[in-house]
């Protein structure tokens, strides 16, 4: 077991991890069965440390009881009575273990987090898709008026990026180093899958679409984190940017991650935000003159289709007109 996540444990047991260490943390716990009886037995030890270690003469006197266990069971036949009482002083003796590596571990966090981290920052304007590979092997595929930010450590260091606005992440697998997505409070962490984030900060909601593997989510809001919640393809979860409200639903993914092909796709969606993906699609500056309009709802799939093609279609839904002045389009009713 690596060294990291016995630290991660003794952090979870004191409350006081971080929120990236607790995405990291619950990913290996649910990657199997065997790191599930890690955690559990490790965080057994860890309680009996904490009791143990603000009290010497008990420790002293159970550390005496494990010797004189352990020199009465060498002249013992009986397997099964020694496998019983080996169970017994099993958490004692992991605990006095456990006590002795916190220290060195203590040591390469703290040192880790004196050293300056240097970051790599690529935006993608408006109008335009940018595929970015990451050095790990990864491929981030970027939306319009997007941005994503990583370490120049990012291969060898953690795989961690900060997204602002829309991207598809297509994760190379290495099963020791997740990668890890953070958009606001929102952690979005895996190990190697393919999943659409949507999280522009005039939205008011962060839309995260897993198109193949398993992915891990975490909100935190206020200070506290919400129970883990994991996603399989063509599962979505809608997090409102607000609070905890966080709604988990079957979709078709590649109706949500299709911009990369030059399509559109709105289920159900108010015209301002129609609005607004078509002019950052398009690099357009759109004005809807009424309230009414803005407020509508509609549900279009469009195919590589050109500005005005899109226009037509809106205003024959919608019942109302358009001009286009260059770069600048204006709905109002009829």
């Amino acid at each position: 077991m690596d060294e990291r996540y016995y630290k991660l444990i003794e952090d979870y047991s004191k409350k006081n991890i971080r929120n990236e260490d607790l995405t990291d943390l619950l990913i290996w716990v649910d990657s199997s069965q065997q790191n599930q009886q890690i955690f559990r037995e490790t965080l057994k030890a860890l309680e009996a440390a904490d009791y143990y270690v603000n009290r010497p003469v008990h420790q002293q006197k159970s550390w005496s009881a494990i010797q004189k266990h352990i020199e009465k069971n060498s002249t013992e036949k009986s397997p099964v009575v020694r496998r019983i009482n080996y169970r017994n002083y099993l958490k004692i003796a992991a605990a006095i273990v456990v006590i002795a590596l916190l220290p060195l571990l203590y040591f390469k966090q703290l040192r880790s987090e004196k050293n300056s981290v240097a970051y790599n920052e690529i935006y993608n304007p408006k109008g335009q898709k940018r595929l970015v590979t990451m050095p790990d092997g990864s491929n981030i595929y970027l939306n319009g008026d997007s941005k994503i930010r990583y370490a120049q450590d990012f291969n060898t260091g953690k795989r961690t990026v900060y997204l602002e606005g829309e991207a598809f992440f297509d994760v190379q697998h290495r099963s020791k180093q997740p990668f890890t997505v953070y958009t606001g409070k929102v952690s979005t962490t895996v190990l190697g899958t393919s999943f659409n984030i949507n999280a522009y900060p005039s939205l008011k909601d962060i839309t995260i679409t897993v198109h193949s593997g398993k992915v891990g989510v975490l909100i935190k809001n206020k200070g506290k984190t919400a129970p883990a919640q994991f996603l399989l393809p063509n599962e979505q979860l809608t997090i409102n940017k607000s609070g905890w409200p966080a709604v988990k639903k079957s979709v078709n993914a590649i109706d949500f991650d299709s911009w990369r092909e030059y399509k559109l796709f709105f289920y159900d969606k108010p015209l301002s935000e129609i609005a607004e993906v078509i002019a950052r699609e398009y690099d357009l500056d759109i004005l809807i003159k009424t309230e009414a309009l803005k407020d509508m709802k509609l549900t279009a799939k469009f195919d590589k289709c050109s500005a005005k093609q899109i226009m037509e279609t809106i205003a024959k839904l919608t019942g109302s007109k358009y001009k286009i002045y260059e770069n600048k389009v204006i709905i109002y009713e009829r």
